[in-house]
C-alpha cells in the first residue's frame, strides 16, 4: 500500500466494485492510483441481487454475464400467470458478483486492495484516512459507501429473510417465478412473499417486509414453513440464510443533479440515496449510477448525484406517508398495482421510467382517499418546518 492516491473507495461492496468496474469498461481506471478500503474479503455468498431487466439497463449491460438464473413467466400477485416478455426477472449471487468483477480488476498494478476499516475522514484535502492497524492514506478524491446514520424518525425498513433450500426430489417449474405474494400475514407492515426455484429441486423463497419494525427470523422461519407448506413442500434443507435490511427514506435523496466541480468527497451506494424509497430497490440504480460516475471521469465533468425525478421522489413520499397510517391502505394499493396493469408498465414506473401517461393510468386506478390524507400530511410537515425555521 502506497501513502497517497488518486482516489480511494471506502467500501468493496456492490457499489464500490460497481464503480470500479465502470472505470474498466470506459477504460481509464489504468489512469489513476486506486485504493479500495473493505474489511470483508467478500469471498461468500453474503447477499443475492435480483431485479427485472429488458437488457438495455445498466445493471444487465455491465453484470449480464454474472446472472445465474432468470425467470420468463410471473406467478401470485398477478390474477394469473403472466409472461414478462420484454422483461425477464434475474438473479444475480454476490459470490459470483464478487469473483466476476475481481477477476477483471486483478490485472492492474495501480489498484490496492486494503482488507480493513477506515477510524477517521479527514474534511480537508488531500483527504488522510485513518486505517485500522496503524495504517493510514491520503487521496484526493474519496467515494464513500459505508452505511449511512439515519435521523429519519419516520424511518421505514425493507427487511428480509430467505432461505435457499434444497428438495429431495423434483418439484419446482425453473420458468416461474413468484414476486410480492401478499397472500401471507400481514403483521408490523406490508409482508409478502417471493419464491425464486433455481432449479427443479432449489429455490430461494424469502419473505420481505415494509414497515417500523424489522422482521427477525423468529418472526420469519413460521411463514416460510406455512407457505412452503401451501406448495406441497414439506420436506426440504436450508442450504444458505440471507437476513438483512434496507432504508427505505426519502432523506437521503440528492436535490441536485450534479455535484460541484470542486467537490472531492462523494457518496455513493445507499449513502448518496440510490435505493428507492417506497421499494428499497437498489441494484439498478447504483449500476446506473457508477457508469455515470465513470463517464464523468472519463470527460473530466463534474461528477452526478444518484437523483431520483422530481415527480417519483412526490409518489415515494405519499407511499411512505401511508405506511404511517393507522389501518393503512397501503396493501390495497400495491395489490391493486400489480392487478390492473401490464407488467411493462409496472415495471417502467417502479424504475422511474414510466411516461406521464402511465403515471396517469397507474394514478386513475389508484384510491384517491387515502392520497389526499398523504397529502395532507406533508403539507402539514413543510409547514411545521417552516416554523421551526423562522
Amino acid at each position: 500500500m502506497k501513502e497517497e492516491y488518486d482516489i480511494a473507495l471506502i467500501g468493496g461492496g456492490a457499489s464500490g466494485l460497481s464503480l470500479l468496474y465502470a472505470m474498466h469498461l470506459q477504460g481509464i481506471l489504468d489512469q489513476y492510483s486506486v485504493l479500495l478500503i473493505e474489511p470483508d474479503p467478500k469471498n461468500s455468498n453474503d447477499r443475492t441481487w435480483c431485479f427485472w431487466t429488458d437488457e438495455q439497463d445498466a445493471a444487465w449491460q455491465m453484470f449480464g454475464s454474472s446472472v445465474s438464473k432468470s425467470w420468463s413467466q410471473l406467478d401470485s400477485a398477478f390474477p394469473q400467470r403472466q409472461n414478462m416478455a420484454p422483461y425477464r426477472y434475474v438473479q444475480i449471487r454476490s459470490k459470483d458478483f464478487y469473483r466476476f468483477v475481481k477477476d477483471a480488476l486483478q490485472s492492474y498494478p495501480n489498484l490496492d486492495f486494503y482488507n480493513g476499516k477506515v477510524s477517521k475522514l479527514s474534511n480537508q484535502r488531500p483527504f488522510e484516512l485513518k486505517l485500522d492497524k496503524d495504517q493510514s492514506a491520503y487521496a484526493h478524491l474519496v467515494f464513500d459507501s459505508r452505511p449511512p446514520t439515519l435521523n429519519d424518525p419516520d424511518l421505514i425498513w425493507q427487511s428480509f429473510v430467505g432461505y435457499r433450500i434444497k428438495a429431495p426430489q423434483a418439484q419446482f417449474e425453473t420458468e416461474v417465478c413468484r414476486l410480492m405474494d401478499f397472500e401471507v400475514q400481514q403483521s408490523e407492515g406490508l409482508q409478502f412473499m417471493y419464491f425464486l426455484p433455481t432449479s427443479e429441486t432449489e429455490a430461494l423463497i424469502e419473505l420481505t417486509r415494509f414497515g417500523e419494525a424489522i422482521l427477525s427470523e423468529t418472526e420469519a422461519q413460521p411463514e416460510i414453513e406455512r407457505y412452503l407448506q401451501k406448495m406441497g413442500i414439506s420436506d426440504f434443507e436450508i442450504e444458505e440464510k440471507e437476513i438483512n435490511k434496507i432504508p427505505m427514506t426519502l432523506s437521503l435523496n440528492q436535490k441536485e443533479k450534479l455535484h460541484s466541480l470542486n467537490k472531492r468527497y462523494i457518496p455513493i451506494g445507499v449513502r448518496a440515496g440510490v435505493v428507492k424509497a417506497s421499494t428499497g430497490f437498489a441494484f439498478k440504480k447504483i449500476a446506473q449510477h457508477s457508469w455515470a460516475i465513470a463517464k464523468a471521469l472519463k470527460e473530466q465533468g463534474p461528477i452526478p448525484q444518484a437523483g431520483h425525478g422530481r415527480q417519483y421522489w412526490i409518489y415515494d413520499e405519499l407511499l411512505l406517508n401511508l405506511f404511517q397510517k393507522k389501518q393503512s391502505p397501503i396493501l390495497e394499493i400495491f395489490k391493486r398495482l400489480f392487478r390492473v396493469h401490464p407488467i411493462p408498465r409496472i415495471f417502467r414506473f417502479l424504475d422511474e421510467e414510466s411516461s406521464w401517461l402511465d403515471n396517469l393510468k397507474i394514478l386513475s386506478r389508484m384510491p384517491w382517499r387515502p392520497f389526499f390524507w398523504s397529502i395532507g400530511r406533508s403539507l402539514r410537515r413543510s409547514i411545521l418546518q417552516l416554523i421551526i425555521k423562522t
